[in-house]
């Protein structure tokens, strides 16, 4: 109906993919539950109390009215690929993304944020930024020729890619995070962010 709630979800892919499993997956769970010696009702409060924890999972953040997320979310590598990579143009922004992930992995960077309008509901976004903070050894793991922080090194010194940032301290990261946490409208107001569990 026009104007319910209902009509007011955004059908993207993740909600699409979900439907399709979902019949076959509660019969399954149903069938389950009674072949264990439940009653329906009891097996029918367990597969929604299930479901209750795969969407919350699968469907990843909450957006507002203007697509953008809540301030600061932390999440795992693979809930930024199953919240934010459901579509093709997605799918590009989130090879780099497992890129930085890795190289900050590999140099044991201390946090990874995450900006850019493939933080927000677009279903088409323009571009991904990324922060790095370094860890404290990390000049010395360029004088010791770590590849993987050579490799950074490079990015950050040639700004190639433009999206890739450095925080050299947690002072300079949050300095980042303000920057990347308002809009570039009038009203500056306030959007959401990723820090990836690193």
């Amino acid at each position: 109906m026009p104007g319910s709630e209902s009509t007011h979800l955004r059908e993207d892919a993740r909600f699409v993919a979900l439907r399709a499993n979902f019949a076959e997956t509660v019969e399954w769970l149903l069938r389950r539950f009674q072949f264990e010696g439940l009653a329906p009702a009891a097996a029918a409060r367990e597969v929604l109390a299930r479901f209750e924890r795969i969407l919350k999972s699968a469907c990843g953040p909450v957006f507002d009215d203007d697509g953008f997320i809540p301030p600061l979310l932390s999440c795992t590598e693979a809930e930024v690929t199953l919240w934010f990579g459901f579509t093709n143009k997605r799918q590009r922004l989130l090879d780099r993304v497992r890129n930085w992930i890795g190289l900050a992995r590999a140099v044991k960077a201390r946090r990874l944020l995450l900006d850019g309008s493939f933080v927000t509901a677009k279903e088409e976004p323009g571009d991904v930024d990324a922060v790095v903070l370094l860890p404290d050894d990390f000049r010395e793991q360029l004088l010791a020729g770590n590849p993987k922080a050579v490799e950074l090194h490079d990015m950050f010194r040639s700004r190639e890619p433009k999206e890739l940032f450095a925080a050299e301290d947690e002072e300079d990261w949050w300095g980042w995070y303000c920057f990347f946490s308002k809009t570039r409208e009038m009203n500056r107001r306030c959007k959401g962010l990723i820090e990836v569990v690193l």
